[in-house]
């Protein structure tokens, strides 16, 4: 019985597993990528200090501040395509696991006679107001009442002389 019990939670949950498992998988492969560019940064930093010290004259330094920068855009926007690549192919592996599993819901009986229960409930809703609504429009309009005047207000008496 606790076996049957216990595969059945681990059938209703394995959406659920899947989803964390993708997002595992797309949070592993964000950190190596940005592990990997942040050791990059610092080496070629260090290289290119190394280099500036080196260099005696000023156009020769600005050539390699040039290059280096170059190499840096480069080395930063492969690794932001590698990184949304990777984002990409989370989001479609957990967008097919909620596509299967809200497939697999509307197959479950129960599920599917919730949905006739308020499918009827709507339609007889719908069919009530409209009643309603029909029979407002065919009843004759009340006469309405008079209106009421409101009562005078009344002046102040004259303050008489002292």
């Amino acid at each position: 019985m606790y076996e049957d019990l216990l595969k059945d939670v681990q059938e209703k949950m394995k959406p659920a597993i899947d989803v964390a498992e993708a997002n595992k998988k797309a949070v592993e492969a964000l950190f190596s990528l940005q592990s990997e560019y942040v050791t990059d940064f610092v080496d070629s930093s260090v290289a290119q200090m190394k280099a500036l010290s080196e260099t005696k004259d000023p156009k020769e330094a600005v050539d390699l501040q040039l290059q280096f920068f170059k190499g840096l855009e480069e080395k930063l926007t492969s690794v932001a395509e590698k990184e949304l690549a990777a984002l990409t192919d989370a989001k479609e592996e957990i967008a097919g696991i909620i596509e299967k599993s809200l497939a697999e819901i509307g197959e479950m009986p129960y599920f599917t006679d919730f949905n006739k229960f308020m499918t009827d409930a709507v339609e007889a809703a719908t069919a009530a107001t409209a009643a309603a609504t029909e029979a407002a429009t065919e009843a004759p309009a009340a006469p309405k009442a008079p209106a009421k005047r409101a009562p005078a207000k009344r002046k102040a008496a004259p303050k008489k002389a002292e």
